[in-house]
């Protein structure tokens, strides 16, 4: 169910009301910061993302045909922008190898489980950053938005072999980049 404030608001922003065009990115700002913190490669970045991500919403809102659909509509705009500004970036995105990426760490002696219990999801964002773009943009797309290998290919123009080995090699580093920083923190704490 749909509260008559979102409602007004929404109408509001579809005449170009400037007010609630205003309350309705404040209302909504930090989710979409959320959403594309995974895909920016800083906060600067994320927070342009927005913008650019609610200059489509606002453009687009006649396309809305539901309120109750409205925060996954709002999602699904600021990864489209994501993936565009991604686009942008690269003319042709390319693999990335595996000894592109610093291989130095040890191999973790902790479980998954035991990792991200002990991380808040702040500290596994920041550990997400620290991957290349490719595989971190395969990585958000397929385990937090849910695509399949065949639509991340096609829209980053990759193959589906390419989204697939970038996803291993992503949940690999960050199995071993979350393990070796709660090993870190268990070492500070015992001194």
């Amino acid at each position: 169910m749909t509260d008559q404030s979102l409602v007004d608001l929404v109408a509001g922003c579809r005449r170009k009301q400037q007010s609630a065009m205003k309350a309705f990115y404040e209302r909504f700002y930090g989710y979409a910061l959320s959403v594309c913190l995974a895909y920016a490669d800083n906060p600067d970045d994320a927070r342009e993302l927005v913008n650019d991500g609610f200059l489509k919403v606002f453009s687009r809102l006649d396309e809305l045909r539901s309120l109750d659909g409205l925060t996954p509509w709002l999602r699904r705009i600021m990864v489209n922008t994501a993936i565009d500004h991604y686009r942008k970036q690269l003319k042709r995105p390319t693999a990335v190898s595996a000894e592109a990426v610093s291989h130095r760490l040890e191999e973790p002696y902790l479980n998954d489980e035991a990792i991200f219990a002990q991380l808040s999801a702040e500290h596994i964002l920041a550990v997400l950053h620290q991957l290349a773009v490719p595989y971190r943009l395969v990585f958000s797309l397929y385990v937090l938005e849910g695509y399949s290998h065949r639509e991340i290919g096609e829209r980053l123009t990759i193959t589906e072999s390419t989204s697939r080995s970038h996803l291993t090699e992503a949940n690999r580093l960050l199995r071993k980049l979350l393990a070796t920083q709660v090993n870190q923190s268990h070492e500070r704490a015992k001194r």
